[in-house]
């Protein structure tokens, strides 16, 4: 089999100016609500179980973030562009298996399997999958493939920032954009699309199942173009990931590979 190229997903890039969105939830340091009115600090949004909302709501990512789960993608990226996608992830035994496709004026589709350290990709479904062993890449490589958060759903979780309970294992908030976690791209969360620059707010809203674990999660950021929505729905928790290596696939070119 000849030696070919691997798929490889861009990362589409949106400035957000400091503080141009509305945040969802009030800062904890916000003065207190005029009598009358519901507080949506996240000290008092407490959820319908007692816990506060951030604790529920991070306990549940956690959960989570630690075992297998399906996801499937729709949104947003910049210049009026569409991002779908959807795979399995199982964080313990590294394995994944995701499908995107990017419809608009930069159109754009992979598949990525990676079993270990073993990555297959290709960008059509007739295609032969292509392998590129990722011990042999170095981390600051363009072909560099993190597989300690493919999805984003860890840095998500990192950069919750204020919550509030929104019902019955429904929550609401804002997202602490500033650091540089979040300019390395985690959203849409599953098939990461978009880096910020400059900070900002970001608001989300999450659901969860009464076994307590997160079911969806939706984000919208803002920059001077509009909104930029989207949204991710979890399921499968805990149950086998079924991600195996494909059966026809090629060597990608030794270009690829960092020199010793």
């Amino acid at each position: 089999m000849s030696p070919s190229r691997p798929a490889l997903l861009a990362l589409a890039t949106v400035a957000l100016a400091a503080g141009c969105t509305t945040p969802a939830v009030e800062r904890a340091s916000a003065p207190a609500s005029t009598p009358g009115t519901e507080s949506t600090s996240a000290a008092a949004a407490p959820s319908p179980t007692g816990a506060p909302a951030r604790d529920q709501l991070l306990a549940a990512l956690e959960k989570s973030r630690k075992s297998t789960y399906r996801f499937s993608v729709t949104g947003d990226v910049p210049d009026k562009q569409k991002v779908a996608g959807s795979g399995t992830f199982d964080p313990k035994a590294k394995r994944l298996s995701v499908k995107y496709k990017i419809t608009g004026k930069e159109a754009d589709q992979s598949q990525r399997i990676v079993v270990g350290t073993d990555l297959y990709s290709r960008e059509k479904s007739n295609e032969t999958w292509v392998h590129l062993d990722l011990k042999r890449i170095k981390k600051d490589s363009l072909y560099w493939f993190d597989m300690t958060d493919p999805t984003g759903l860890s840095r998500f979780t990192s950069s919750v920032d204020q919550v509030r309970s929104t019902g019955p294992n429904a929550f609401a908030g804002t997202l602490d954009i500033e650091g540089d976690k979040f300019n390395d791209g985690f959203l849409p969360v599953g098939t990461p699309a978009i880096s910020v620059w400059f900070g900002g707010n970001a608001q989300f809203t999450a659901t969860t199942d009464p076994a307590g674990w997160v079911t969806s999660i939706g984000v919208t950021l803002r920059d001077s173009d509009g909104a930029l929505t989207m949204t991710t729905r979890l399921s499968g928790h805990g149950k086998p990931s079924g991600v195996k290596k494909p059966s026809n696939y090629g060597e990608a070119w030794d270009f690829y590979y960092d020199k010793k």
